[in-house]
């Protein structure tokens, strides 16, 4: 096949969406198939043949001129007008199109694929009803959720990380959803890392420390008030257990100034550096509103550790509740949140069982045979528009 995928964030951005889409990617070549990527420019090239797993002549890479967003540093914005996007698009000549991202790109070559009468497909990886509270343009909500109702249902399928995401966007009209799940690497991933003890010695953690992680962005977003307000607590009361934090983002100066004497922060990391990071903790706590399915929660399941979090969105399908981790109903506050994590930090022997079972659940969930089953949904709906097409040649 060949394939174009449109999205607004790729490595080397760091979130969930940014290591689907590249799980994604390499797949799809190591399965032979010709991809076209078309993504922001983020001023170096990215890519290369290891980072794909396959032979680079298998990937095309469009970037659109973009620049940074100067209050969210992360964050890119492409520039228009887009015309070389659409000549890229038909230069590679893809058999099918997916958007994975509905602002300007993705609009963009939505209107074009529909010109061209392309097979497009979609996927749905942001909660805006919560990015819209945090960002305190609640006014806009009715209108964002027209539109991405309107975006989404002009396509073929819609890919959906969570069965709760799911539901959500049926009660709101969408269309044609199809579960698309997210997996891990367990081999990357895993609890006896070759650098686990390097990290928690770099970071001033004992062998024999308790050790409270975190990994994803330092965002409002991401609930992170919450989370700093249940830290100070559960050290407060155990203050020889350590706290890790990884990840960057624009709250990460004022999360510092209210934690830094009692946590570690090890900003962004990546590949085998990451792994060794989520290795180097002995316990997760994650405490996102906004997840449609948390890939960060699957990879600490994978690294050995029991997680702590709030029951929302696709976080609650992923974790089961006393078995894999707990979960914390969003309503209990930041002290009953604590509380659980204390639970476990204070039962070595529940912790360990959790952690096993944590880490058997995430092995279960291979990029494999997820990618597997999107790529033969790709297939059949070639396979449906080729057969349109060949009907409409013999009329």
């Amino acid at each position: 096949m060949r394939v174009t995928l449109v999205t607004e964030t790729y490595f080397p951005q760091v979130n969930g969406v940014s290591r689907t889409l590249g799980e994604l990617v390499r797949y799809l070549v190591e399965c032979g198939d010709q991809v076209q990527l078309v993504r922001p420019d983020y001023g170096r090239e990215e890519i290369s043949a290891a980072e794909i797993g396959g032979d680079p002549g298998s990937l095309e890479v469009h970037r659109v001129r973009s620049i940074r967003l100067p209050f969210y540093r992360e964050l890119y914005l492409p520039l228009p007008p887009f015309g070389g996007l659409c000549r890229a698009i038909d230069g590679f000549r893809p058999d099918l199109l997916h958007v994975a991202t509905e602002a300007t790109l993705g609009l963009t070559a939505l209107r074009h694929a529909r010109r061209r009468g392309l097979p497009v497909v979609s996927s749905f990886h942001t909660n805006f009803d919560q990015y819209s509270r945090h960002y305190r343009v609640g006014w806009s909500k009715g209108i964002v959720w027209r539109y991405l109702r309107w975006f989404h249902n002009a396509t073929s399928e819609t890919y959906v990380p969570s069965r709760t995401t799911i539901s959500e966007l049926e009660s709101r009209g969408f269309e044609r959803l199809v579960l698309w799940p997210r997996g891990v690497d367990g081999t990357l991933f895993r609890p006896d890392r070759p650098g686990r003890d390097a990290v928690r010695s770099a970071l001033g953690f004992a062998p024999d420390d308790l050790v409270l992680s975190y990994v994803s962005r330092i965002a409002a977003e991401k609930n992170v008030d919450y989370l700093a307000d249940a830290l100070e607590l559960i050290a407060s009361r155990v203050p020889s257990l350590k706290i890790l934090l990884v990840g960057d983002g624009p709250a990460r100066v004022e999360l510092e100034r209210r934690l830094g004497s009692i946590a570690r922060f090890a900003g962004y990391r990546t590949g085998e550096d990451l792994a060794d990071h989520y290795a180097a903790g002995d316990l997760f706590a994650f405490t996102s509103l906004t997840e449609t399915f948390g890939n960060v929660v699957l990879e600490a399941m994978a690294s050995g550790m029991p997680v702590v979090a709030l029951r929302a969105g696709g976080v609650g399908d992923t974790i089961r509740d006393g078995e894999t981790g707990l979960l914390v109903d969003p309503a209990e506050t930041p002290a009953q949140f604590a509380d659980a994590v204390l639970s476990l930090v204070r039962d070595p022997e529940r912790r360990a069982d959790m952690a096993q079972a944590a880490r058997a659940f995430a092995l279960s969930q291979s990029w494999g045979a997820i990618m597997g089953g999107l790529r033969d949904r790709y297939e059949a709906l070639v396979g449906t528009s080729a057969g349109r097409l060949a009907m409409a040649a013999a009329r």
